[in-house]
């Protein structure tokens, strides 16, 4: 399988446009024109995980967390990200990495961790906010050829709406046209005004797919000069967005609920602001560092998950009567190589790649419990 035939497929689940300004999101080492037999799934690329990938012969890693996310000032190949980078190089292994794309997408990191912790009625907290990068496609084709035209369309990854495909909008219409003398129509005669019934066709287009879609079109028309109209749309998008908010179905009391946090997670330690009044109902998700979000989290939910909590969020959160739950960043978002072999499965590519998730990754934070250093 082609690095870039796999990467399409993780870009039209979790869109580069998702990420954040500040992001880093995407190929981060490596040609994406080779193939690859197998992948390494991972939440943070370090030396542990690179003599994994090579002891298991994966040519490709793909992990959450950005390999590279700040530039480099110097690439010094004896320590650090250089060193990394040297041998990913000698053993041309890929990396590939999906952040806050993945965070925001649907059916991405927060809706995993919703569906971990058993909630339902599940929405977006953060929703994205408006956007241009989808592009409304509309052209007009003889009876004859809508078929051809909207098979096209698709084939070049239109008409994708959320979860569902080969999405279109078809209306009957007139279409006019007075053929010049060096034309050569189709349909129609020269030297006078033409009147033939069309379809007018909409399909929506990523701005990544967009020109393919363009040429698609331009290739199946059977037009000489195909008509057509390109229109930016500003959508707000309630699908997408950091963090999500659902349902307790029935609600539990609050040590029912610890005990499933702490299951879901894989954890067995995390910090608390407060417990809540009486059963949990409603509850608030954002994996990784979700602190900034307890003001939304507070109007919304009884309870609040994420991790990287500070001692002034406590403090705001305890002021707004929100007990948060700080499972830490780590726990939070190794779910990632669970998520991704589960969608790789789905999608049928296990029958193409070997997918292997790193064994070799540890919290860098170790919490020491009273009496264990004695």
């Amino acid at each position: 399988m082609k690095i870039r035939g796999l990467i399409s497929q993780f870009e039209a689940w979790a869109p580069l446009s998702l990420s954040e300004s500040w992001d880093a999101s995407g190929l981060q080492v490596g040609n994406p024109t080779r193939d690859i037999e197998s992948i390494l799934l991972c939440l943070d690329v370090t030396e542990r995980v690179l003599e994994e990938a090579e002891a298991l012969k994966a040519k490709m890693i793909v992990s959450h967390h950005p390999f590279l996310f700040h530039p480099l000032t110097s690439l010094q190949t004896h320590k650090g990200k250089g060193k990394i980078i040297q041998r990913l190089l000698q053993r041309d292994i890929c990396v590939y990495s999906m952040h806050t794309n993945l965070d925001k997408a649907q059916g991405g990191m927060n809706d995993y961790a919703a569906s971990l912790l058993g909630l339902s009625d599940t929405s977006v907290m953060i929703p994205s906010p408006p956007s241009g990068s989808l592009f409304k496609l509309v052209t007009f084709v003889p009876e004859t050829h809508k078929e051809a035209v909207l098979s096209a369309l698709f084939n070049a990854g239109g008409g994708k709406i959320g979860p569902y495909e080969k999405c279109a909008f078809l209306a009957k219409g007139v279409g006019t046209f007075l053929p010049g003398k060096k034309s050569t129509p189709f349909i129609g005669e020269k030297g006078g005004l033409n009147h033939v019934d069309e379809r007018r066709i909409e399909v929506l287009f990523s701005e990544t797919t967009l020109k393919k879609g363009l040429r698609a079109l331009k290739e199946a028309h059977p037009y000489e000069v195909p008509a057509y109209d390109i229109y930016p749309l500003y959508i707000a998008d309630t699908h997408t967005g950091f963090g999500r908010v659902g349902r307790l179905s029935p609600p539990c009391s609050w040590s029912v609920f610890i005990k499933n946090v702490y299951r879901a997670f894989d954890t067995k330690t995390a910090n608390i602001t407060g417990i809540p009044d009486g059963p949990v109902k409603t509850v608030a998700i954002c994996t990784g560092s979700g602190a900034s979000f307890i003001p939304q989290a507070a109007r919304v939910a009884d309870v609040y998950v994420t991790g990287d909590v500070k001692f002034h969020d406590a403090q705001a959160a305890q002021s707004l009567g929100l007990p948060v739950i700080d499972c830490g960043h780590f726990a939070t978002e190794k779910i990632f190589s669970n998520l991704l072999e589960t969608w790789l499965v789905e999608k049928g590519l296990d029958r193409e790649l070997k997918i292997f998730k790193s064994t070799a990754e540890e919290n860098p934070l170790t919490p020491i419990l009273k009496g264990e250093d004695d």
